[in-house]
């Protein structure tokens, strides 16, 4: 997937990216010092009891329970005011989140920090981490043990962390005292985030984090510019080689309109590769060995060669802001994160009314049953070992608040900050960010809980809300399921590093540098490398956990 260096998103208005903002970075990540396995159903007793919250009635109801996302036509005309007692105690915390955003004016500058911390009644000073670069600081910060009070990780980013699950446990406190059992009384919002969120918080049979963005998210999507893809005549694809056909029929260099940037991540879900293995014949095979992969690897290869893609995304010296390529219409099709729709219809809405952008249908590769993956794991929020009991509580209660659910006036004041100052009401009474809105809101505040948000963009578009909910709702029908879900795996190491040089492989070959037909032997590279190893260790896991 072809990132941004530069602005990720995370406008402040309605925190829309920061889903499709942690998305992972390709690439390596170092493998554990031991390699582990738990399995989520098995830690019930540790997590709190999930108790449904919902303070306004949705417009749209879905009907796959975990997995579905309600939507919101019109922006609620009154909102809940669900915490009444201010949660903060006068305490002052340092927080370290990631961020994709430039830096907003630190606290004491930033009158949106101010306006939030006056009504929790307690001081958040933020620390941001560059979010590109997070999963290659992050082992280096933690091995230094000199965290903040409250320190946020996406889930990818963690397990960067050689023997990650030892390194939360000497540094981050256990939690399970606090939150164990029936705790809506007192944190009812936190209550409502899913159990197997809250499951996967547990490390070493501990509750170590408050799970944040606790909804299954789609990593990847693949958007198509609908506006132009229908200018040329052109309806959705069924099939890989009828998207292949469609994009010789949309590149035109000479204006400078090219089909696709770097999609193979996503074309490989389209294929139907797994996520990681398959069980046949009661063995694992791994992605990489599958006649899917290779189908992969091999239609990239023909979409370079008859020069769809567009040439900054293959280009070595720098890399390609895809998004900005996207939305200036020299790319028809990309790959992002499901929140990128909305964030980039907010924006161009205002300098483009005719501007209008969805994911491609849903299809399989070869024109049978797509599949989608969906990420379990969320992100985590861990409080400093050694934090007093009074000052974990207070936290909890400051987490509690930053988890309050859409349509109360909580969520309204850290998704968007002040009225007539950071946001204003259009027409609908929907928030719509002022000059200064994005110049002082980042993702921060967002971090500090879980919530399990409706689609509720409406001033996106007249259209969004529909269309979004509907693609939603029909994509978790045909998600992929994959033999280790609900079992949080820290892998062997040689597993794990294995997977760089076979992928940089795999990229040469995409661009042209290496056959098609060497593929076989970076396989085969690979299973001696750590493959095989994987295997074994992935085989077992399968075996403690009654799955074999």
């Amino acid at each position: 997937m072809t990132q941004s260096p530069t602005r990720r998103g995370f406008l402040g208005l309605v925190a829309l990216t920061a889903l499709s903002a942690c998305a992972a970075p390709a690439g390596p990540k170092p493998g554990a010092a031991k390699a582990t396995a738990a399995a989520m159903d098995k830690l019930t007793a540790l997590v709190p009891k999930y108790v449904p919250l919902q303070v306004v009635k949705p417009d749209i109801t879905s009907s796959v329970p975990g997995f579905g996302r309600d939507g919101f036509l019109k922006y609620p005309a009154t909102l809940v005011d669900s915490i009444t007692a201010k949660p903060g105690k006068g305490g002052s915390y340092k927080v370290m989140v990631p961020t994709w955003s430039p830096l907003p004016p630190p606290l004491g500058s930033n009158s949106y920090y101010d306006a939030v911390n006056t009504d929790i009644g307690a001081t958040i000073d933020f620390n941001y981490l560059d979010g590109m670069t997070i999963h290659e600081k992050l082992p280096t910060l933690l091995a230094g043990g000199d965290v903040a009070d409250v320190t946020t990780v996406p889930g990818w980013a963690l397990t960067a962390v050689p023997d990650y699950s030892k390194a939360v446990d000497g540094l981050f406190e256990d939690l399970t005292p606090y939150l164990a059992g029936d705790i809506s009384a007192k944190y009812p919002a936190l209550a409502a985030i899913p159990t197997l969120a809250w499951q996967y918080s547990v490390f070493g049979g501990k509750l170590k984090a408050v799970p944040a963005w606790p909804t299954p998210m789609f990593g990847l999507v693949l958007f198509h510019r609908k506006d132009l893809w229908d200018k040329h005549g052109l309806t959705a694809p069924k099939s890989a080689d009828e998207l292949f056909e469609m994009g010789k029929q949309v590149t035109d260099p000479k204006e400078k309109r090219w089909a696709f940037g770097d999609i193979f991540e996503i074309m490989r879900e389209i294929f139907r590769v797994p996520r990681k293995w398959r069980k046949e014949g009661g063995k694992l095979v791994h992605a990489y060995e599958t006649p899917e992969y290779e189908a992969t690897v091999a239609w990239m290869r023909k979409v370079v060669d008859n020069g769809l893609v567009h040439p900054n995304v293959l280009s070595a010296k720098q890399a390609a802001d895809a998004k900005e390529l996207f939305k200036s219409g020299q790319m028809l099709v990309t790959s992002d994160g499901f929140s990128f729709w909305a964030e980039t219809l907010i924006q161009m809405s205002k300098e483009n009314p005719d501007f209008w952008m969805e994911p491609v249908p849903i299809f399989g590769g070869d024109g049978g049953k797509p599949e989608y993956r969906v990420n379990q794991d969320p992100s985590y929020t861990f409080i400093k070992k050694g934090t007093p009991k009074e000052k974990i509580e207070e936290l909890l209660g400051l987490f509690n608040y930053f988890s309050s659910p859409f349509g109360t006036q909580e969520q309204l004041l850290f998704n968007n900050g002040v009225e007539g100052k950071h946001f204003t009401r259009d027409a609908t009474g929907a928030p719509q960010q002022t000059e200064l809105g994005p110049k002082e809101i980042v993702g921060s505040y967002v971090w500090l809980g879980g919530r399990v948000d409706p689609i509720f963009e409406s001033q996106a578009h007249p259209n969004y809300v529909q269309a979004a909910t509907t693609w939603w709702n029909s994509a978790v029908q045909v998600r992929h399921q994959d033999p280790f879900d609900g079992i949080r795996v820290q892998e062997p190491g040689d597993f794990t590093a294995a997977v760089k040089p076979f992928e940089d492989k795999v990229t040469d070959i995409i661009r042209g540098r290496r056959d098609v037909s060497t593929l076989a032997q970076a396989i085969d590279e690979w299973r001696k490398g750590g493959g095989d190893a994987g295997r074994e260790f992935y085989q077992k896991v399968l075996t403690d956990n009654g799955r074999a």
